[in-house]
């Protein structure tokens, strides 16, 4: 493995705009040994309706610049260019973000694929107020897919040019109606067609950030081989989420952590060896990848972010000497 280093996010909910927040957890960051930190655009409140605040801009990156790290930025939870009703203004905030990275020094940007969200349209029926569920046709959903590839193109023309590459994160199956096949509408969330999206805008600093956990949990909601899925998509991984979970898809309208750990149930963004994912299969196909290992932790997780770091490194550790590693519980009683 080529590794360039080990980062960790940083949670755009939880800064929610404090820079003085922002510093405190870079500080915390570095202390604990990582030399990668992701940064939220959206959570250090650098955009304003689509335009980089180049103000803010500033005071971030001097705050940044104060740590020895090293930095990737993660992109708008709500970016999405195959959001019809928006798209100028998404586009422009694509490139403000990029324009973000290039200020801050980072070469990469974190991309949710494009997706069609029903949301709007499951809870206007809750309300009573349609009849019928409105889901869009099948040209619809190629139309607006068609549309995010040539958007790319375009944007990675853009981004070439500032140094920086975007990564398109593979999403995950949390359901909004568990009736629907929502792989149509949020093709992201397969990883067989996220690759075909990505060969299909065909540019060199356009890859894909593969989310352990999202895939995991995608692989068990549509049943397809977990590991042959990261293979397949291996030839065009720049980027790496790393987190632990269960599996389970979430499947009804609740959402805070708090009663749904107990269940193992959602995308929970655990420490390493926490949950079921096989990481020690994973890291031994990982041989020949170049790029960051970047944990995605929860806030409420801070507390094991060494614990998290040296798991990783364990696992790298492993796989360059083709071992298998001995798994470490943390629900195994300790031994004195």
């Amino acid at each position: 493995m080529h590794i360039k280093g080990i980062g960790i996010n940083i949670d755009s909910s939880a800064i929610d705009g404090d820079l003085d927040l922002l510093e405190k957890t870079l500080g915390s960051i570095q202390g604990n040994g990582f030399n990668y930190a992701e940064i939220p655009v959206h959570g250090v409140d650098a955009i304003f309706k689509g335009k980089l605040n180049w103000l803010q801009t500033r005071a971030v990156t001097d705050i940044l610049k104060e740590f020895k790290l090293k930095y990737t930025v993660h992109g708008p939870d709500l970016l999405n260019l195959m959001d019809s009703g928006n798209f100028k203004l998404q586009k422009e905030i694509f490139k403000s973000g990029i324009e973000f990275a290039k200020a801050i020094g980072a070469e990469i940007f974190v991309y949710h694929s494009g997706k069609i969200s029903l949301q709007g349209e499951i809870k206007g029926k809750e309300l009573g107020q349609n009849n019928f569920l409105k889901i869009p046709l099948v040209r619809k959903i190629d139309q607006l897919k068609k549309i995010e590839i040539k958007t790319l193109q375009e944007l990675a023309s853009f981004a070439k040019n500032l140094g920086v590459t975007i990564v398109m994160e593979n999403g995950c199956p949390e359901l909004e109606e568990d009736s629907l096949e929502i792989s149509k509408y949020n093709y992201g969330t397969n990883i067989e067609d996220l690759v075909k999206q990505v060969k299909e805008i065909d540019q060199e600093n356009v890859g894909i950030t593969l989310d352990f956990g999202h895939a995991y949990l995608a692989s068990k909601y549509y049943r397809f081989n977990f590991l042959d899925s990261i293979k397949l998509a291996l030839p065009h991984i720049k980027h790496l989420h790393i987190h632990d979970c269960f599996g389970k898809s979430k499947i009804f309208p609740e959402n805070r952590d708090i009663n749904l750990i107990q269940f193992g149930i959602g995308d929970m963004h655990m420490p390493v060896g926490w949950g079921e994912i096989p990481y020690d299969k994973i890291f031994r196909l990982l041989k020949n990848y170049n790029g960051v290992l970047c944990l995605e932790l929860k806030p409420r997780y801070k507390k094991f972010y060494k614990y998290s770091l040296e798991r990783v490194k364990e696992l790298i550790e492993s796989a360059s000497h083709n071992q298998q590693l001995k798994k470490v519980s943390p629900f195994d009683k300790y031994n004195n």
